[in-house]
């Protein structure tokens, strides 16, 4: 099969995770990698994997946009996030991935760590409780400091992850 992986990737996170992935499905099938800002046309691909550093609970602006000119493709979601997967924040994460993905052909979506942009740390720091309540400043500030890359051993895991989808299908 010939597959497309897509990311958007703002401070080389959500790269490596493609790179990973890229990296395990080459040897089963015809894989092209490419960011976000290059994508080719989807209509010659039998699949698409599409990632992206998460903002707000979901996918940053770039790949929804992109995730909207997909139509009638197998298609996974994996995306990188500045807390860890398995905590509330990731569990809606989750949550919002899985919700993209309803009504597709999916093959299922991965989230790893990810490191926070430091200028984003110094923009949350910079707001005002009248936009943010200060406990929640925070609360944003403490996880975005104990942000962390995901390991080698994550990024196989999710690696493995689409190639068992891809195998069953």
């Amino acid at each position: 099969m010939k597959g497309l992986i897509i990311y958007s990737s703002k401070t080389g996170n959500t790269k490596r995770m493609a790179e990973k992935i890229y990296g395990v499905l080459k040897e089963e099938h015809q894989m092209t990698i490419k960011d976000i800002r290059d994508a080719p046309q989807v209509e010659q691909f039998d699949f698409i994997l599409l990632g992206a550093w998460i903002d707000r609970g979901t996918l940053e602006t770039k790949a929804l946009k992109f995730l909207k000119t997909i139509e009638n493709k197998k298609l996974g979601l994996f995306a990188t996030l500045g807390a860890m997967p398995d905590s509330e924040h990731g569990r809606k994460v989750i949550k919002n991935l899985e919700n993209l993905l309803i009504d597709r052909d999916s093959l299922g979506q991965y989230i790893c760590p990810g490191l926070v942009d430091p200028k984003m740390i110094e923009k949350l720091r910079g707001i005002t409780g009248l936009v943010v309540p200060k406990k929640i400043k925070e609360k944003m500030i403490e996880t975005s400091l104990a942000s962390r890359e995901a390991s080698e051993e994550e990024l196989e895991e999710a690696a493995n992850y689409f190639y068992e989808k891809l195998i069953n299908l």
